[in-house]
């Protein structure tokens, strides 16, 4: 009976501090979904938007991805769009992503029907064999860092604009890895993730000669 009675203080306790938590956040619509039964997807993007602010990206739509087809860009799609927008491998370095997915998948473990936590949100797991295709699509993928040592230009104006404006959100890209014909296109999203994301965006002159910078130096093909 005792053991009983501890286990009941303890998931009172545990519900009093979830809902401590989501009416702290200002998000009293989420715990009124939390208390019905499930919170949906639509309202779970919305909390995760209001509480980390600008710090999440506006995203991407599934077709913009690499290998949009691909198992790895179709796994991504299914899972991460659950709680936030459709991020681009190309948002972290292959370094940083290993740790951003562990971090990502204790979170979906966390919020799954596999413990309490799933109660609040439907939220599905990927196996492990799918966590796998996943991690080796975004490093197959991910933001492949500038070796500086190999573009003596960086010290120039267009060098030193696009290392300052392009390291305020990942880290500085190599040049190498879009062809002449496809640096406009990432330029103007980028230039839209700045400007929603609230970073410091370059008027349109310091645009044109990053532009300039990375059609000079880029891949062939």
């Amino acid at each position: 009976m005792k053991s009983c009675r501890n286990l009941n203080i303890g998931v009172v306790l545990l519900l009093a501090g979830v809902v401590g938590l989501m009416t702290t956040s200002g998000s009293c619509n989420s715990m009124g979904n939390m208390m019905g039964g499930m919170m949906d997807r639509d309202s779970m993007k919305g909390m995760m938007k209001n509480r980390m602010g600008v710090q999440l990206p506006p995203g991407i739509e599934p077709e913009e991805l690499p290998e949009p087809q691909s198992s790895g860009a179709k796994l991504l799609v299914q899972y991460c769009t659950q709680c936030h927008n459709l991020p681009g491998p190309g948002m972290h370095s292959a370094q940083a992503w290993q740790s951003v997915v562990e971090r990502m998948n204790q979170r979906m473990q966390m919020m799954s029907g596999r413990n309490m936590m799933g109660m609040m949100h439907n939220i599905e797991v990927p196996a492990n064999k799918e966590l796998e295709t996943l991690n080796a699509y975004l490093q197959k993928h991910a933001q492949k860092p500038i070796d500086k040592s190999q573009y003596e230009d960086l010290n120039s104006l267009a060098g030193r604009s696009f290392e300052a404006v392009c390291s305020q959100c990942h880290v500085l890209p190599d040049p190498k890895q879009h062809t002449v014909n496809e640096w406009p296109a990432v330029v103007q999203r980028m230039v839209k993730n700045m400007n929603l994301m609230g970073k410091s965006v370059p008027d349109e002159e310091v645009v044109e000669m990053i532009l300039g910078f990375l059609q000079t130096h880029a891949r062939s093909g």
